[in-house]
């Protein structure tokens, strides 16, 4: 369980104006609202306990759990649209990409916002958000957090959808999401202080590093539900890694591999810990 109270309270400044003004003018229930993007991933970061500095970036991201299409409208109306990307908001100053999710997705996790006008994919959100967390907020209203697994599951997709345009700033957020199981206290514990988590470590050979990375991608297959799952890994299997071996980057200083080899093996392990039965 992650104590989000260790987090860094500034973190939760922008995103409790943006809960607070949601609620406020469009009567947006702050539980159908889960954290996605940069914000989350510096808030699970700061959790963890870690001070390593990751990507930056102004943009804050969230999903809404939709059975209709009737709050997006009014979101839509109400607020002044930012950037070209058809669902990025200017509420109370902040940039904020707003996703739809839930009810209202098509097949394959597509959702097309009017204000958008093309599809846009929100794999996973609805397992996501149902695995998620609870971040209470300075203003007491209380929002869904992914866990640092499901974080984890959004960003695979995200890399799959997006690097075949040559976009490879998603291969910072993996690599960050690795980091947190290769450096976690917990994570070494289940490796040594089980059956299994020997067994693990015997097969890798007693490399801890890709034993903790097995171990995220057991927990990535616990946040999918099985047809998710199963897009996910044939979508993944279909991709050329070379470029997200240069992608996986963390800032100098870090505990992370210079080798783009190695930490392509760190991601071998992940697929083949979501892959197993």
């Amino acid at each position: 369980m992650i104590d989000f109270n260790a987090s860094d309270p500034r973190l939760l400044d922008g995103i409790d104006a943006v809960v607070v003004t949601l609620r406020d003018q469009i009567g947006l229930d702050a539980d159908t609202i889960i954290l996605v993007g940069a914000a989350c991933r510096d808030i699970l970061h700061s959790a963890l306990g870690h001070e390593l500095q990751l990507r930056g970036t102004e943009d804050t991201d969230i999903g809404i759990a939709l059975n209709d299409w009737q709050i997006y409208d009014l979101i839509d109306h109400t607020f002044t649209k930012s950037g070209h990307t058809g669902v990025r908001y200017l509420v109370d100053g902040f940039p904020v990409d707003i996703m739809p999710f839930g009810g209202i997705e098509e097949p394959e996790g597509i959702v097309t916002p009017h204000s958008r006008g093309e599809e846009m994919v929100v794999f996973g959100f609805d397992d996501v958000y149902a695995r998620a967390g609870h971040l209470t907020l300075p203003s007491g209203n209380t929002i869904r957090i992914p866990s640092p697994a499901g974080y984890a599951a959004l960003k695979f997709r995200a890399w799959i959808d997006r690097s075949r345009y040559g976009q490879d700033k998603d291969g910072k957020d993996l690599a960050a999401a690795v980091y947190w199981y290769l450096e976690s206290a917990s994570v070494t514990e289940r490796l040594w202080g089980t059956t299994e988590g020997n067994e693990l470590l015997e097969e890798v050979g007693w490399d801890i590093e890709l034993g903790a990375a097995r171990v995220l991608g057991f927990d990535i297959r616990a946040q999918l539900s099985p047809p998710n799952l199963e897009d996910l890994i044939f979508r993944w299997n279909q991709l050329d890694l070379a470029p997200l071996g240069r992608a996986l980057q963390l800032a100098p200083g870090a505990n992370w591999p210079r080798n783009p080899e190695r930490r392509l093996a760190l991601i071998s392990e992940v697929t083949t810990g979501w892959s197993s039965d």
